[in-house]
Protein backbone atom coordinates (compact mmCIF):
# COMPACT_ATOMS: atom_id res chain seq x y z
CA UNK A 1 0.00 0.00 0.00
CA UNK A 2 1.54 3.59 -0.83
CA UNK A 3 0.47 6.88 0.83
CA UNK A 4 -2.76 8.36 -0.02
CA UNK A 5 -1.25 11.06 -1.63
CA UNK A 6 -1.53 11.46 -5.42
CA UNK A 7 -1.52 14.65 -7.90
CA UNK A 8 -4.02 13.87 -11.03
CA UNK A 9 -3.19 14.87 -14.37
CA UNK A 10 -5.49 15.54 -16.79
CA UNK A 11 -4.34 15.71 -20.21
CA UNK A 12 -7.68 16.26 -21.92
CA UNK A 13 -7.99 19.61 -19.58
CA UNK A 14 -3.86 20.84 -20.73
CA UNK A 15 -5.05 20.20 -24.22
CA UNK A 16 -8.32 22.52 -24.03
CA UNK A 17 -5.96 25.31 -22.60
CA UNK A 18 -3.70 24.88 -25.49
CA UNK A 19 -6.61 25.20 -28.02
CA UNK A 20 -7.67 28.19 -25.59
CA UNK A 21 -4.81 29.52 -26.47
CA UNK A 22 -4.90 29.08 -30.44
CA UNK A 23 -8.45 30.57 -29.59
CA UNK A 24 -6.91 33.38 -28.42
CA UNK A 25 -3.98 34.15 -30.63
CA UNK A 26 -5.39 32.40 -33.95
CA UNK A 27 -2.86 33.85 -35.87
CA UNK A 28 0.12 33.02 -33.52
CA UNK A 29 2.57 29.66 -32.95
CA UNK A 30 2.65 28.71 -30.11
CA UNK A 31 5.78 28.17 -28.08
CA UNK A 32 4.39 26.02 -25.18
CA UNK A 33 6.24 26.81 -21.99
CA UNK A 34 6.95 23.20 -20.51
CA UNK A 35 10.05 24.12 -17.84
CA UNK A 36 9.77 22.98 -14.46
CA UNK A 37 8.88 19.73 -15.70
CA UNK A 38 5.90 20.88 -16.78
CA UNK A 39 5.11 22.76 -14.39
CA UNK A 40 5.24 19.96 -11.99
CA UNK A 41 2.41 17.94 -14.19
CA UNK A 42 5.30 15.60 -15.89
CA UNK A 43 7.39 17.68 -18.98
CA UNK A 44 6.39 14.43 -21.06
CA UNK A 45 2.61 14.10 -20.01
CA UNK A 46 2.71 17.70 -21.21
CA UNK A 47 4.40 17.26 -24.28
CA UNK A 48 1.95 14.86 -25.22
CA UNK A 49 -0.71 16.07 -24.24
CA UNK A 50 -0.73 19.01 -26.30
CA UNK A 51 1.58 18.00 -29.21
CA UNK A 52 -1.15 18.24 -31.53
CA UNK A 53 -1.91 21.66 -30.56
CA UNK A 54 1.05 23.80 -30.38
CA UNK A 55 4.31 24.26 -32.83
CA UNK A 56 7.30 23.59 -29.83
CA UNK A 57 8.26 24.15 -26.60
CA UNK A 58 10.28 26.22 -24.56
CA UNK A 59 12.19 24.76 -21.23
CA UNK A 60 14.92 26.62 -19.13
CA UNK A 61 17.39 24.36 -19.57
CA UNK A 62 19.16 21.50 -21.78
CA UNK A 63 18.05 19.05 -19.10
CA UNK A 64 14.52 19.14 -19.75
CA UNK A 65 15.49 19.36 -23.58
CA UNK A 66 16.87 16.34 -23.65
CA UNK A 67 13.80 14.73 -21.66
CA UNK A 68 11.73 15.94 -24.31
CA UNK A 69 13.80 14.37 -26.67
CA UNK A 70 13.62 11.13 -24.76
CA UNK A 71 10.16 11.21 -24.71
CA UNK A 72 10.29 11.45 -28.50
CA UNK A 73 8.85 14.80 -28.77
CA UNK A 74 9.87 15.79 -32.75
CA UNK A 75 9.27 19.37 -32.42
CA UNK A 76 10.98 22.64 -31.77
CA UNK A 77 12.57 22.90 -28.92
CA UNK A 78 13.79 26.56 -27.72
CA UNK A 79 16.36 26.88 -24.64
CA UNK A 80 14.94 30.18 -22.55
CA UNK A 81 18.19 31.03 -21.15
CA UNK A 82 19.96 30.20 -23.80
CA UNK A 83 23.79 27.60 -23.93
CA UNK A 84 25.52 28.18 -20.27
CA UNK A 85 28.49 26.51 -22.09
CA UNK A 86 30.65 26.56 -24.93
CA UNK A 87 29.79 22.19 -24.89
CA UNK A 88 25.91 23.01 -24.93
CA UNK A 89 25.85 24.97 -28.55
CA UNK A 90 27.14 21.65 -29.84
CA UNK A 91 24.49 19.10 -28.06
CA UNK A 92 21.95 21.96 -29.20
CA UNK A 93 23.50 21.17 -32.95
CA UNK A 94 22.62 17.48 -32.21
CA UNK A 95 19.47 17.53 -30.73
CA UNK A 96 18.27 20.40 -32.52
CA UNK A 97 17.46 22.84 -30.23
CA UNK A 98 17.11 26.71 -30.52
CA UNK A 99 19.17 29.06 -28.54
CA UNK A 100 17.68 31.85 -27.57
CA UNK A 101 20.52 33.77 -27.19
CA UNK A 102 20.66 36.93 -24.54
CA UNK A 103 24.12 38.01 -23.70
CA UNK A 104 27.62 38.51 -25.42
CA UNK A 105 29.49 35.13 -24.44
CA UNK A 106 26.75 32.76 -25.86
CA UNK A 107 26.94 34.82 -28.98
CA UNK A 108 30.67 34.21 -29.06
CA UNK A 109 29.96 30.30 -28.53
CA UNK A 110 28.15 30.56 -31.59
CA UNK A 111 30.68 32.47 -33.69
CA UNK A 112 33.28 29.63 -32.56
CA UNK A 113 31.60 26.70 -34.24
CA UNK A 114 32.07 25.54 -37.28
CA UNK A 115 28.87 26.86 -39.61
CA UNK A 116 27.55 23.68 -40.39
CA UNK A 117 27.13 23.15 -36.77
CA UNK A 118 25.58 26.14 -35.45
CA UNK A 119 21.79 25.97 -33.97
CA UNK A 120 18.46 27.71 -34.63
CA UNK A 121 18.87 31.02 -32.38
CA UNK A 122 16.20 33.77 -31.29
CA UNK A 123 17.97 36.84 -29.87
CA UNK A 124 16.47 38.36 -27.08
CA UNK A 125 16.11 42.24 -26.12
CA UNK A 126 15.56 43.79 -23.20
CA UNK A 127 12.95 46.06 -23.25
CA UNK A 128 12.35 46.62 -19.30
CA UNK A 129 12.52 43.61 -17.29
CA UNK A 130 16.43 43.94 -16.60
CA UNK A 131 17.10 40.01 -16.23
CA UNK A 132 18.28 38.87 -19.70
CA UNK A 133 18.78 40.08 -23.17
CA UNK A 134 20.63 42.61 -25.34
CA UNK A 135 19.36 46.26 -24.47
CA UNK A 136 18.14 47.99 -27.09
CA UNK A 137 21.42 50.04 -27.98
CA UNK A 138 22.97 47.05 -28.43
CA UNK A 139 20.50 44.65 -30.68
CA UNK A 140 21.89 46.38 -33.97
CA UNK A 141 25.53 45.37 -33.63
CA UNK A 142 23.68 41.78 -32.18
CA UNK A 143 21.72 41.37 -34.61
CA UNK A 144 24.02 41.40 -37.71
CA UNK A 145 26.33 39.33 -36.33
CA UNK A 146 23.94 36.59 -35.65
CA UNK A 147 22.78 37.21 -38.99
CA UNK A 148 26.85 36.36 -40.15
CA UNK A 149 26.39 33.55 -38.06
CA UNK A 150 22.99 32.19 -39.38
CA UNK A 151 23.20 33.81 -43.05
CA UNK A 152 20.28 31.00 -44.16
CA UNK A 153 17.90 31.59 -41.11
CA UNK A 154 16.48 34.28 -39.94
CA UNK A 155 16.32 35.04 -35.98
CA UNK A 156 12.88 35.61 -34.13
CA UNK A 157 13.37 38.80 -31.77
CA UNK A 158 11.83 38.53 -28.44
CA UNK A 159 11.68 40.40 -25.17
CA UNK A 160 9.12 39.52 -22.07
CA UNK A 161 6.82 41.47 -20.24
CA UNK A 162 7.75 42.50 -16.56
CA UNK A 163 4.24 43.67 -15.71
CA UNK A 164 1.79 42.02 -18.02
CA UNK A 165 -0.38 40.15 -15.32
CA UNK A 166 -1.17 44.35 -14.05
CA UNK A 167 -3.52 44.74 -17.14
CA UNK A 168 -4.20 48.55 -16.89
CA UNK A 169 -0.50 49.28 -16.10
CA UNK A 170 1.26 51.30 -18.47
CA UNK A 171 4.45 49.53 -18.80
CA UNK A 172 3.88 46.66 -21.13
CA UNK A 173 2.78 49.30 -23.42
CA UNK A 174 5.94 50.61 -23.15
CA UNK A 175 8.17 47.98 -23.24
CA UNK A 176 5.84 47.26 -26.45
CA UNK A 177 7.09 50.59 -27.87
CA UNK A 178 10.53 49.67 -27.03
CA UNK A 179 10.97 46.11 -28.84
CA UNK A 180 8.96 48.21 -32.12
CA UNK A 181 11.27 50.73 -32.02
CA UNK A 182 14.13 48.94 -31.65
CA UNK A 183 13.32 45.77 -33.93
CA UNK A 184 11.84 48.92 -37.33
CA UNK A 185 15.12 47.88 -39.86
CA UNK A 186 15.46 44.33 -38.77
CA UNK A 187 13.65 41.66 -40.23
CA UNK A 188 12.35 38.47 -38.40
CA UNK A 189 9.32 36.78 -37.05
CA UNK A 190 8.54 38.22 -33.15
CA UNK A 191 7.54 37.08 -29.96
CA UNK A 192 6.46 38.83 -27.29
CA UNK A 193 3.48 37.28 -25.33
CA UNK A 194 3.58 35.22 -22.36
CA UNK A 195 -0.11 34.00 -21.17
CA UNK A 196 -0.98 37.20 -19.18
CA UNK A 197 -0.71 39.12 -22.76
CA UNK A 198 -2.35 36.41 -24.64
CA UNK A 199 -5.16 37.23 -22.52
CA UNK A 200 -5.43 40.92 -22.53
CA UNK A 201 -2.97 41.92 -25.15
CA UNK A 202 -3.66 41.30 -28.88
CA UNK A 203 -1.47 43.58 -30.22
CA UNK A 204 1.17 41.66 -28.46
CA UNK A 205 0.51 37.92 -30.07
CA UNK A 206 2.76 38.89 -33.51
CA UNK A 207 4.10 35.62 -34.59
CA UNK A 208 5.23 33.42 -31.73
CA UNK A 209 3.29 33.08 -28.65
CA UNK A 210 4.56 31.82 -25.00
CA UNK A 211 2.16 30.17 -23.06
CA UNK A 212 2.75 29.34 -19.53
CA UNK A 213 0.44 29.02 -16.54
CA UNK A 214 -2.28 29.67 -18.35
CA UNK A 215 -1.93 26.07 -19.84
CA UNK A 216 -2.15 24.63 -16.69
CA UNK A 217 -5.28 26.39 -15.49
CA UNK A 218 -4.24 29.12 -13.73
CA UNK A 219 -5.01 32.95 -14.09
CA UNK A 220 -2.11 35.31 -13.78
CA UNK A 221 -4.17 37.64 -12.70
CA UNK A 222 -5.42 38.51 -8.78
CA UNK A 223 -8.06 39.87 -9.75
CA UNK A 224 -9.65 37.60 -12.36
CA UNK A 225 -10.29 33.87 -11.99
CA UNK A 226 -9.16 30.76 -14.59
CA UNK A 227 -12.51 30.33 -15.19
CA UNK A 228 -13.18 34.11 -16.35
CA UNK A 229 -11.18 32.53 -19.26
CA UNK A 230 -12.51 29.20 -19.59
CA UNK A 231 -9.31 27.17 -18.49
CA UNK A 232 -10.15 23.90 -16.74
CA UNK A 233 -7.60 22.92 -13.82
CA UNK A 234 -5.17 20.11 -15.01
CA UNK A 235 -4.01 18.79 -11.67
CA UNK A 236 -6.26 18.20 -8.54
CA UNK A 237 -3.91 17.14 -5.76
CA UNK A 238 -5.59 15.03 -3.27
CA UNK A 239 -5.08 13.25 0.35
CA UNK A 240 -6.88 10.93 2.66
CA UNK A 241 -8.18 11.84 5.69
CA UNK A 242 -5.98 9.31 7.75
CA UNK A 243 -7.60 10.25 11.10
CA UNK A 244 -10.71 12.15 13.07
CA UNK A 245 -11.02 13.37 16.71
CA UNK A 246 -12.99 15.12 18.55
CA UNK A 247 -11.42 18.50 20.55
CA UNK A 248 -12.56 19.88 23.64
CA UNK A 249 -13.61 24.04 23.66
CA UNK A 250 -10.67 26.03 24.34
CA UNK A 251 -8.34 22.98 23.13
CA UNK A 252 -5.29 23.56 20.43
CA UNK A 253 -4.42 22.34 17.63
CA UNK A 254 -0.84 21.29 15.74
CA UNK A 255 2.03 22.83 16.06
CA UNK A 256 2.63 25.98 18.71
CA UNK A 257 -1.13 25.70 19.16
CA UNK A 258 -2.02 28.32 16.76
CA UNK A 259 -5.52 27.69 16.90
CA UNK A 260 -7.95 27.19 19.52
CA UNK A 261 -11.37 25.51 18.68
CA UNK A 262 -14.35 28.16 19.87
CA UNK A 263 -16.38 25.63 20.35
CA UNK A 264 -16.63 21.59 20.86
CA UNK A 265 -14.95 20.49 17.80
CA UNK A 266 -14.46 18.13 15.25
CA UNK A 267 -10.88 17.87 13.76
CA UNK A 268 -9.82 15.52 10.84
CA UNK A 269 -6.25 14.73 9.65
CA UNK A 270 -5.27 14.97 6.00
CA UNK A 271 -2.13 12.83 4.75
CA UNK A 272 -0.20 16.25 2.70
CA UNK A 273 1.69 18.67 4.14
CA UNK A 274 4.68 21.37 2.88
CA UNK A 275 7.05 18.18 1.98
CA UNK A 276 4.27 17.44 -0.27
CA UNK A 277 4.22 20.88 -1.53
CA UNK A 278 0.93 22.38 0.23
CA UNK A 279 2.01 25.80 0.67
CA UNK A 280 3.34 25.76 4.47
CA UNK A 281 2.20 29.68 5.34
CA UNK A 282 -1.69 28.77 4.51
CA UNK A 283 -3.81 30.47 6.90
CA UNK A 284 -6.63 29.36 8.68
CA UNK A 285 -9.66 29.07 6.61
CA UNK A 286 -8.34 28.02 3.33
CA UNK A 287 -10.38 25.86 2.09
CA UNK A 288 -9.91 21.99 1.43
CA UNK A 289 -13.13 19.87 -0.59
CA UNK A 290 -14.14 17.04 1.53
CA UNK A 291 -17.41 14.88 0.93
CA UNK A 292 -18.69 17.69 -1.57
CA UNK A 293 -18.11 20.52 0.89
CA UNK A 294 -15.59 22.79 1.66
CA UNK A 295 -14.25 22.49 4.73
CA UNK A 296 -11.93 25.17 6.59
CA UNK A 297 -8.13 24.71 7.37
CA UNK A 298 -7.05 24.96 11.32
CA UNK A 299 -3.79 24.93 13.01
CA UNK A 300 -0.32 24.85 11.01
CA UNK A 301 0.44 23.82 8.14
CA UNK A 302 3.28 20.51 9.31
CA UNK A 303 5.54 18.26 6.58
CA UNK A 304 3.55 15.70 6.68
CA UNK A 305 0.08 16.52 7.72
CA UNK A 306 -2.65 19.55 7.89
CA UNK A 307 -5.83 19.72 10.20
CA UNK A 308 -9.45 20.36 9.00
CA UNK A 309 -12.18 21.24 11.22
CA UNK A 310 -14.99 18.82 9.96
CA UNK A 311 -17.40 20.06 12.78
CA UNK A 312 -20.46 21.06 10.44
CA UNK A 313 -19.88 17.84 8.00
CA UNK A 314 -20.78 14.84 9.31
CA UNK A 315 -20.01 12.96 6.61
CA UNK A 316 -16.51 13.54 6.85
CA UNK A 317 -14.61 10.04 7.79
CA UNK A 318 -11.54 8.09 7.69
CA UNK A 319 -10.65 7.38 4.50
CA UNK A 320 -12.57 10.32 2.61
CA UNK A 321 -10.58 12.21 0.21
CA UNK A 322 -9.74 15.26 0.53
CA UNK A 323 -9.17 17.82 -2.63
CA UNK A 324 -6.28 20.34 -2.03
CA UNK A 325 -6.65 21.89 -5.16
CA UNK A 326 -8.01 21.35 -8.57
CA UNK A 327 -11.55 22.58 -9.91
CA UNK A 328 -12.32 23.54 -6.34
CA UNK A 329 -10.54 25.00 -4.82
CA UNK A 330 -8.79 26.32 -7.59
CA UNK A 331 -4.79 26.68 -6.87
CA UNK A 332 -5.03 30.20 -7.35
CA UNK A 333 -7.50 30.72 -3.99
CA UNK A 334 -4.96 28.47 -2.13
CA UNK A 335 -2.07 30.33 -3.51
CA UNK A 336 -3.86 33.81 -2.15
CA UNK A 337 -4.20 32.24 1.23
CA UNK A 338 -0.93 31.26 1.42
CA UNK A 339 0.49 34.56 0.05
CA UNK A 340 1.99 33.07 -3.29
CA UNK A 341 1.32 32.20 -6.27
CA UNK A 342 0.04 29.21 -7.99
CA UNK A 343 3.29 28.87 -10.32
CA UNK A 344 4.80 28.47 -7.07
CA UNK A 345 2.93 25.74 -5.71
CA UNK A 346 2.81 23.25 -8.87
CA UNK A 347 6.56 23.87 -9.97
CA UNK A 348 7.52 23.20 -6.14
CA UNK A 349 5.64 20.33 -5.92
CA UNK A 350 8.23 17.37 -4.70
CA UNK A 351 8.25 14.08 -6.30
CA UNK A 352 7.07 12.51 -3.63
CA UNK A 353 3.65 12.84 -4.58
CA UNK A 354 3.23 10.22 -7.47
CA UNK A 355 1.17 12.23 -10.20
CA UNK A 356 -1.17 9.72 -11.56
CA UNK A 357 -3.82 10.25 -15.30
CA UNK A 358 -6.95 11.52 -14.24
Amino acid sequence: MSRPTIARVFPARLKHNAQRVREFAPGANIMACVKADGYGHGISTVATAIAEVVEGFAVACIEEALALREADVDKPVLLLEGPHSQTEVAEAVRHRFTLCLSEERQLKWLEAQRPEDRPAAWLKIDTGMHRLGFSCDQVPQSYARLRACLPNAVPVLCSHFARADEPEHPFTAEQTTAFDHTVASLEGPHSLANSAAILTRPDSHRDWVRPGYMLYGGSPFAARRADDFQLKATMEFCAEVISTREVAAGETVGYGGRWTAPRPSRIATIAAGYGDGYPRHAREGTPVLIEGRRLPLVGRVSMDMITVDVTEHAAVKTGSQAILWGEDPGIDEVAQGADTIGYELLAAMPRRVPRRPG
